[in-house]
């Protein structure tokens, strides 16, 4: 099943935090006013870039654990593999992670899954929400450029996105959409 909203706000250059009850998978805020910008959220999936490490194939359902960062662990859904092999020590890709299966945030270090004794399964980068703009042209976006997750008070109903503050243009229509795939 799933579930979709939308409406209509006003910008005022400040973010906002639109409510709706859940995390939505994806946002989209149109500039209705000026009708010159798109733009777009994936909010409820991390993908974490990484590269070769050592050679224990981490798989989907299995967890992962930093190095460095010691608490931070994820969930991996999927493994999105695009160069080399596992048994090579040399495989590059992305995991893909869901936002509720991930503690903390990785940083650029190494990683280790459920295997004993393994010390550096993987080496990733930083984990990536993907929220992009498109107008004249297309550009990934972060910050007060972006869509972000908004998690209010725990048990409470207020879920939903925060608008960055630079697509609340002020004075300006604005247009949103959100939906989610309720697994």
């Amino acid at each position: 099943m799933e579930s979709f909203k939308s409406g209509y706000l006003v910008g005022n250059g400040a973010a906002i935090n639109v409510q709706i009850g859940w995390i939505p998978d994806r946002v989209e805020v149109y500039n209705h006013t000026d009708g010159n910008k798109i733009t777009t959220a994936f909010l409820d999936t991390w993908l974490v870039p990484f590269s070769g490490g050592g050679t224990n194939e981490l798989v989907g359902g299995e967890t992962i654990t930093g190095v460095t960062n010691t608490g931070v662990t994820g969930v991996i859904s999927q493994v999105l593999l695009y160069s080399g092999t596992w048994a090579g020590g040399n495989a590059a890709g992305f995991f893909v992670i869901k936002r509720d299966d991930q503690v903390g945030n990785f940083g650029s270090e190494d990683v280790t899954g459920e295997t004993a004794g393994a010390s550096n399964d993987a080496t990733v980068t930083i984990n990536v929400i993907q929220c992009y703009s498109t107008d004249s042209e297309v550009g990934a976006e972060t910050g007060d450029t972006a869509i972000a997750a908004y998690v209010g008070t725990l048990g409470a109903d207020s879920k939903g996105f925060t608008i960055g503050s630079t697509v609340c243009v002020e004075a300006k229509a604005l247009v949103w959409s959100a939906w989610r795939n309720d697994r």
